[in-house]
């Protein structure tokens, strides 16, 4: 009859075999796709000035004039480049090291539990790229649109340069990418007890009211429409969690 305890160091040693297999994977994967994203890096770039462009070409002020996003150093093009090959490189390879980080894990995990991760890992997916993609073709935009007017209105000329323009970019789109995960914050506050879904149907009117206030500090500009593009969408997703807080208190009861 086998030992018990001889077993535990051998099953340790394979976990922690399959552990660094896995992590040896993931980096080579990462690394294929900062390689190929750099090799693009034509095409990033043109994505990453797209709304500037598009924007800046709807102010007659700067016709024959030299107006672009200028580099304060040498290498600030180079390094620019290298962050958003990385950054791009790390997308491209998420499914791949997504899957092996799943693989590694799934074992230890119940069918139920399996099938919860999933959904809920699908679904923070899905509405972080919901947010960035909101982040890019329309608060971006209206914020660029406001800071040149802005500038202009008291006579200066905008002249930003290429790092500064991308860390507004990326911080643009950190932020709406989270805080389109407010469905999965709501629904896990429900789980985990902090709320229930009466309570945060009961306080939808101070939710508004909160989120209006928020889309006051994060809007581009002061004017009502654009507060009102950046807060409808926020209290939609505060109904749809909601929606989920009450399907996560059924699949919680009927376990």
């Amino acid at each position: 009859m086998p030992d018990p305890s001889q077993d535990k160091p051998r099953y340790l040693t394979e976990h922690l075999t399959e552990l660094r297999r896995a992590l040896i994977r993931s980096l080579i994967g990462i690394a294929v796709g900062v390689g190929l994203a750099f090799w693009r890096s034509d095409l990033l770039f043109a994505v990453l000035l797209r709304p500037f462009e598009a924007v800046q070409a709807r102010f007659p002020q700067f016709a024959g004039q030299v107006h672009s996003l200028q580099t304060l150093s040498p290498i600030e093009a180079f390094m620019i480049n290298m962050k958003l090959a990385t950054v791009v490189g790390l997308i491209l390879a998420s499914p791949f090291v997504l899957r092996e980080l799943w693989s590694f894990a799934s074992p230890a995990l119940k069918p139920n539990e399996r099938s919860g991760v999933l959904m809920v890992f699908s679904l923070g997916l899905f509405f972080f790229s919901a947010g960035l993609a909101f982040g890019y073709f329309a608060i971006i935009p209206l914020a660029l649109d406001f800071l040149i007017r802005y500038n202009l209105d008291y006579h200066f000329l905008p002249q930003w340069t290429l790092e500064e323009y991308f860390n507004f970019v990326v911080n643009f789109l950190l932020v709406f990418g989270c805080v389109f995960e407010l469905p999965l914050v709501l629904a896990a506050m429900v789980s985990i007890g902090l709320a229930t879904p009466a309570f945060l149907a009961q306080k939808r009117k101070h939710a508004i009211l909160g989120i209006f206030i928020l889309a006051a500090f994060i809007a581009p500009s002061a004017d009502p429409v654009t507060q009102t593009i950046v807060a409808v969408p926020l209290v939609f997703l505060y109904e749809l969690g909601i929606w989920f807080s009450r399907l996560a208190i059924r699949k919680r009861n009927k376990a």
